[in-house]
């Protein structure tokens, strides 16, 4: 009796995996259908076609911003791996890095990238409060390592303009400008009790889980600097991508005006709200290069378009096939 009851269960139980497999699927491959179709709205514009400059680029040049874009790759897993305190498989955390430049283009802002970086963690048996601290950590020092790093090459640009009048200042105004408006409000929501409260009531549930999970990691000073090194090393592949990429073009730039455009136009494009920041990224960065570098806005578009086919359009293949495989191997 007991033996016919567990045969007939054993079926039943079976059958809403199958459903939950079947959705997941559509899901990669609706996601793959999307990515795909908003690359040819791109690449069928009729004006400054990344494809059409990709002809005439250096291939030398073109060789090392492909390595950068990879040794992105590289650094996220590092920055990934180091600020989890538990052990993690590189291998897996890498084709969850790959996997999370195709999340990132069929959703908003990059929360799919921050939704299956949580899930992964969950997956391998760390609760999802830890799991979100983990990812609130990584996110809060990127964040610090970020404006450190806008501000050296803000400072180095700044030498620049001075040696040179060539190009104007505007952008490192905008940069001074937005922080300076920032502290005004940081300043403005602590002085008022109402906001204050409503902060410290938004804030205080994810410091209460993110100071533990640091001090955690100060207890293991190495996994810290390779989180750390990652950080800084992702914002310096994506800096060096871009400015192959004009060089590649046969323009020439200063490397710290290319880095201070790429922090400053990736990060307010990036604010855009659709898949991947597209439309936002590519206009605002190349904006931020013209001021910068000194390039026409023409010359600036066509390296941030050939830019992005390499950090954002050639990844999705690849990140869509190690989505699928850390499904399979139940990995997400």
């Amino acid at each position: 009796m007991t033996e016919a009851v567990q045969q007939q269960d054993t079926p039943e139980s079976a059958e809403p995996r199958r459903p939950r497999r079947r959705f997941r699927a559509l899901l990669a491959l609706f996601g793959g259908a999307g990515a795909g179709y908003l690359l040819v709205l791109q690449l069928t514009s009729p004006n400054n076609n990344p494809l059409a400059a990709l002809v005439r680029a250096e291939p030398e040049w073109f060789a090392l911003a492909l390595l950068c874009a990879v040794g992105g790759l590289v650094a996220a897993t590092m920055s990934y791996v180091g600020f989890v305190p538990e052990r993690l498989d590189p291998w897996r955390a890498f084709l969850l890095q790959v996997a999370g430049g195709f999340a990132n283009v069929v959703t908003p802002s990059g929360l799919g990238g921050l939704a299956i970086s949580t899930r992964f963690l969950q997956r391998i048996g760390i609760s999802s409060g830890q799991a979100v601290s983990s990812i609130g950590v990584s996110q809060a020092v990127g964040l610090a390592l970020h404006l450190l790093l806008t501000a050296v090459f803000g400072y180095l640009t700044s030498v620049h303009y001075q040696a040179s009048t060539q190009v104007s200042p505007l952008l490192v105004d905008v940069v001074l400008g937005v922080l300076g408006a920032a502290a005004l409000v940081v300043l403005v929501a602590l002085a008022v009790p109402r906001l204050r409260h409503w902060l410290l009531a938004r804030t205080a549930p994810l410091l209460s889980g993110v100071l533990p999970r640091l001090r955690d990691l100060l207890h293991q000073p190495g996994k810290l600097a390779v989180g750390v090194g990652g950080q800084l090393l992702v914002s310096l592949a994506a800096s060096g991508c871009l400015y192959c990429c004009i060089v590649a073009l046969g323009h020439r730039a200063d490397f710290a005006a290319v880095a201070l455009a790429t922090l400053v136009g990736g990060a307010l494009g990036s604010a855009v709200p659709t898949p991947g920041g597209i439309g936002g990224v590519e206009v605002v960065l190349a904006g931020a290069v013209a001021q910068t570098a000194g390039l026409s806005y023409d010359n600036a578009l066509v390296a941030v378009l050939l830019y992005r086919l390499l950090t954002l359009w050639l990844p999705v293949l690849p990140g869509w096939l190690a989505f699928v495989w850390l499904q399979r191997h139940e990995g997400l």
